[in-house]
């Protein structure tokens, strides 16, 4: 096999992959290797096992409610939860979606090698695998690695029956019938979401707030959904300690509380780690944070090595470390071309892009651009306007909980600059949002398109009308 190649990615992932399809259809050969499985997180532990569990959540609470609608489904019916079948369909959900990744990249031309890779000088990569340690050079390499959950330094946090998000996920999985959450954010809150769904009897436990980054009637509204569907939230807390009580765990509270649990599920973040993929003598500047430096073009501070995705401190969501791959991919491949670096011809990869953001509860959230509170902080005129789904048909008949959609707009040139959802298909709305942000759509553009009726879009409409009239645009 070639060991020589233009491009070696180490990580096959969102952003690797992202990156080598990029490479390839810019005319590179590229070798990608990947030491655990092609997909990286989003597929293996993070994104598609998470919503598999989910999707089983959302059937069982639509059986539950089924009678409201006039559908019975008995009490042997889809009343109960077989967790073995269930982490059996997860299973193959992962491993077809990884065999059709896999298939991809290979047609694609790209060579996959198996082994753990580590950076020995500029050009040059060692594999580690089965059948021994090899050298493979390169032109470029990149590094999109990703990140693992974060260690939380508590007491008693490495104890039997204390979990990270990838323990939940991979293999069989865990069902506790009792289980304590550590953390407010998307993992921590798709997991209660998912497992009181499930049965299990579920607290949350919050630094701060839930969802604390998001806009302020998210975190309400989502705290109020958790209370009512009896998921127990203790903000402004933390963990003192967790011990040992026979088959059980005490989890200490520093107000003195107590919760008795059968699991632990640390879910306070992901962090990086960059120390083993360099040799001493070729390391680039990692940050405090333990992320790659990088610069305009990907490149970190030793030439002709680039880092893309969470390594190189990228947005922690799948589709933007695609997004951070794909636009690597096109500045490695200009660099490599004779081009100073930065993206070559000017393409969509070379400007600022609007990420969103999606979180799979019940109703959905998602959002993009700046909220209200942020463009004040950054000095920026804005008005915000809301629609809710009071009177919206859809969202009516679909016995839709308390939902609503914010439109953040410029003061004075009128443009959607934000855009904040909670409700049903949030997540498949947002890209509107997107695409509205960055076509610097108007107010009144807005209120002048015409949404198909009965759908959760005219609620669009009405945020747009609101911002308008209520808000003086």
């Amino acid at each position: 096999m070639e060991n020589k190649f233009d491009l070696i990615i180490i990580g096959a992932g969102c952003a690797g992959a992202g990156a080598a399809y990029k490479a390839r259809s810019l005319g590179l050969s590229v070798c990608i290797v990947e030491n655990r499985d092609v997909g990286g997180t989003c597929l293996n532990r993070g994104c598609i096992p998470t919503k598999t569990l989910l999707h089983s959540a959302a059937l069982l609470d639509d059986s539950r409610n089924g009678s409201e609608f006039g559908v019975e489904t008995g009490e042997a019916g889809g009343k109960k939860l077989d967790f073995a079948k269930l982490s059996a369909w997860k299973n193959t959900v992962i491993s077809t979606l990884r065999q059709g990744q896999t298939s991809g990249l290979e047609k694609a031309g790209v060579v996959i090698e198996r082994g753990t890779a580590r950076v020995e000088a500029a050009g040059k990569v060692s594999i580690a695998g089965e059948g021994g340690t090899k050298m493979l050079e390169a032109r470029a390499i990149l590094v999109a690695t990703g990140t693992v959950p974060a260690k939380v330094p508590v007491p008693g946090g490495k104890l039997p029956g204390v979990y990270t998000s990838d323990d939940f996920l991979e293999g069989e999985g865990l069902f506790p019938k009792r289980l304590v959450v550590f953390g407010a954010g998307v993992i921590a809150v798709e997991f209660a979401f998912a497992y009181s769904g499930f049965g299990s009897e579920v607290s949350i436990i919050a630094r701060r707030t839930i969802f604390a980054s998001l806009e302020r009637e998210i975190g309400q509204t989502v705290t109020m959904q958790f209370k009512k569907r009896g998921i127990a939230v203790y903000p402004q807390s933390g963990i003192a300690k967790i011990e040992q009580d026979g088959n059980s765990l005490n989890v200490h509270l520093p107000d003195g509380k107590i919760i008795n649990t059968d699991a632990v599920l640390m879910a306070t973040g992901r962090e990086a780690d960059a120390s083993s993929l360099f040799a001493a003598s070729c390391t680039p500047e990692i940050t405090d944070k333990g992320f790659i430096k990088v610069d305009d073009s990907m490149q970190s501070t030793i030439p002709g090595i680039f880092a893309a995705g969470e390594i190189a401190g990228g947005v922690q969501l799948a589709h933007a470390a695609e997004a951070d791959g794909d636009y690597a991919g096109e500045c490695i491949a200009h660099a490599l071309s004779g081009g100073a670096g930065g993206a070559g011809g000017g393409g969509y990869a070379s400007k600022k892009r609007i990420i969103p953001a999606c979180v799979y509860t019940t109703p959905e959230i998602a959002c993009a651009g700046m909220t209200g509170d942020e463009a004040k902080a950054r000095g920026i005129p804005a008005v915000t306007g809301k629609g809710v789904f009071g009177a919206n048909g859809k969202a009516f008949l679909e016995k839709q909980e308390r939902a609503f959609i914010k439109l953040v707009f410029h003061q004075e040139n009128k443009k959607l600059i934000g855009a904040q959802f909670l409700c049903n298909h949030a997540t498949e709305m947002i890209p509107w949002a997107v695409q509205c942000i960055e076509a610097g759509i108007s107010a009144h553009q807005i209120e002048e398109t015409i949404f198909a009726h009965p759908t959760y879009n005219e609620t669009i409409k009405a945020a747009a009308k609101d911002a308008i009239t209520r808000g003086g645009l």
